[in-house]
């Protein structure tokens, strides 16, 4: 039950914050309240590329290294961000939303929150051991945002999805953004030489995990206005659909057929389910500035899934853990 807890108050909590420190801001201070958007994206910065590294690295540090359905994890994370933007751009035909609004839902489809609140809860329920499993899931998911999402969101808000180019530029003008994948690499590179893995990293990782996912919460409650989600209330449900319903319902099973529940003792599978049922990730937020479409439903969709968390942990929790 003590992850349970950590996690609904590290997630909710942080946003409370955030939107209390915003609130203050407003009222006290007019030159300070301009600057809150811009220490929010610093904050996130420096919560998933300088604070998450480290545990990163030491979770595959402390590994035990095995191969067959494992080996799949990075290939199903990939395959989970595509299921939800197809079902996304598959709602956006059938429910006829328009352009901007469209790329807005596909991103918020699409982008899940993978390695800030998907890894704070697998570490809350299952440790060190299982958080190594999240960094994985994710791999290739922060390159194929950046290459393929963002571009294609780009050409949905101008109504023409057909087309869109494969690009890297922002990555290589960006190369931070493979921080977490350089930490995969060395606690792998540490582990394969087996060098003695000391236990003070997991008491550093112990504190810096729910730390980077506060921080993130935190930061996100600097920008959000609750008012705003009356005017989307049909593409927020649609967004919801697609993370808590199309997602668990296609990559449950799919896990189910390739073995997981048979690896590590179930935790796979486990993880599996918990990273299926996440809801929209900050980085969902970051094309609507850059591409100038609706900004304010992504950041409707973000809260409302977030929220939507409040009754689907509880359900996690005492299916997977108790």
């Amino acid at each position: 039950m003590s992850g349970l807890l950590l996690v609904l108050l590290v997630t909710f909590g942080s946003v409370l914050l955030g939107l209390l420190v915003r609130t203050l801001s407003f009222r006290l201070s007019r030159p300070l309240a301009r600057e809150l958007p811009r220490a929010s994206r610093l904050l996130k910065l420096l919560a998933i590329f300088v604070l998450n590294p480290l545990p990163i690295a030491n979770s595959f540090w402390r590994l035990s290294l095995v191969a067959g359905p494992l080996l799949a994890f990075p290939v199903l994370g990939v395959f989970s961000i595509a299921v939800g933007g197809a079902a996304a751009i598959a709602f956006n035909r059938i429910f006829r939303i328009p352009p901007k609004r469209a790329a807005s839902v596909f991103t918020a489809g699409a982008f899940t929150n993978i390695l800030s609140l998907g890894g704070l809860t697998v570490f809350a329920f299952f440790g060190h051991d299982a958080y190594a499993l999240v960094p994985l899931f994710n791999t290739f998911i922060s390159f194929s945002y950046y290459a393929v999402g963002f571009p294609l969101s780009h050409r949905l808000s101008m109504d023409d999805p057909a087309e869109f180019s494969f690009s890297a530029r922002l990555i290589v003008e960006r190369p931070y953004l493979l921080s977490p994948v350089i930490a995969m690499g060395i606690g792998l590179l540490l582990n394969v030489l087996d060098v003695p893995h000391p236990l003070v990293m997991d008491t550093v990782s112990s504190v810096l995990i729910p730390l980077a996912s506060g921080l993130i919460g935190f930061s996100i409650g600097l920008t959000l206005f609750w008012g705003r989600i009356r005017n989307y209330l049909k593409e927020v449900a649609l967004v919801a659909a697609i993370k808590f319903l199309v997602v668990p319902a296609i990559m449950i099973p799919l896990g189910i057929a390739i073995g997981l529940p048979g690896l590590l003792d179930g935790t796979a599978f486990r993880v599996l389910v918990i990273l299926s049922v996440m809801p929209v990730a900050f980085n969902a937020l970051v094309p609507p500035v850059v591409y100038g479409f609706d900004l304010d439903l992504a950041n409707s969709a973000w809260i409302v899934t977030t929220l939507g968390l409040i009754p689907v942990l509880p359900i996690i929790y005492f299916v997977l853990v108790r």
